[in-house]
């Protein structure tokens, strides 16, 4: 199914270090939602932003500063229609779209495909087609959107919880 969103996001619920993402494509007639990683979420931002400045080098996201849209948070109801497992990118130069495919994380590729090329975005079940300016702005919130988890621990690096932290670089002996 291909899919050309007003709006693609990336949000979630609940609180930092039980945070549910999901990704959320929407226009007039359709909503579409679906449940996937906070790390997934990461590297679809990462990758979309590569992919822009490997179409155009000169292109604004280079020098861009992640920041949560409002405009961007969830629609409800949140209701995903699966969780995702695969994601693929492509540009189409004909239409001049960024392509976001999804697959779900049950679904199997029927064949082993060649590991340096990936399965092909054509056999996905959602393909997402994007503008640039479009990619652009799901690329800046989501970003923002992930780095708005738990802090960071300054001696271990590990995520802190809101009630405390056992340091492994501690022994465990002392909550941060």
């Amino acid at each position: 199914m291909d899919v050309r969103p007003e709006v693609l996001t990336a949000d979630y619920t609940g609180r930092p270090g039980e945070r549910t993402f999901f990704l959320q494509c929407r226009s007039e007639a359709l909503t579409l939602t679906y449940q996937l990683e906070k790390g997934q979420v990461e590297v679809l931002a990462e990758k979309l932003k590569e992919l822009l400045l490997l179409i155009d080098p000169t292109d604004e996201i280079a020098t861009a500063t992640p920041q949560r849209d409002p405009l961007y948070s969830l629609s409800a109801p949140i209701e995903p229609e699966w969780r995702v497992g695969t994601i693929g990118l492509t540009y189409e130069e004909d239409g001049e779209s960024v392509v976001v495919a999804l697959e779900p994380v049950a679904a199997a590729p029927a064949d082993e495909e060649d590991e340096d090329e990936g399965p092909d975005v054509d056999d996905f079940a959602v393909r997402i087609l994007l503008a640039r300016d479009h990619a652009r702005a799901f690329i800046l919130h989501a970003l923002a959107v992930v780095a708005e988890g738990r802090p960071l621990c300054q001696l271990c690096g590990l995520p802190m919880d809101p009630d405390g932290h056992k340091c492994p670089a501690s022994n465990g002996h002392r909550l941060s």
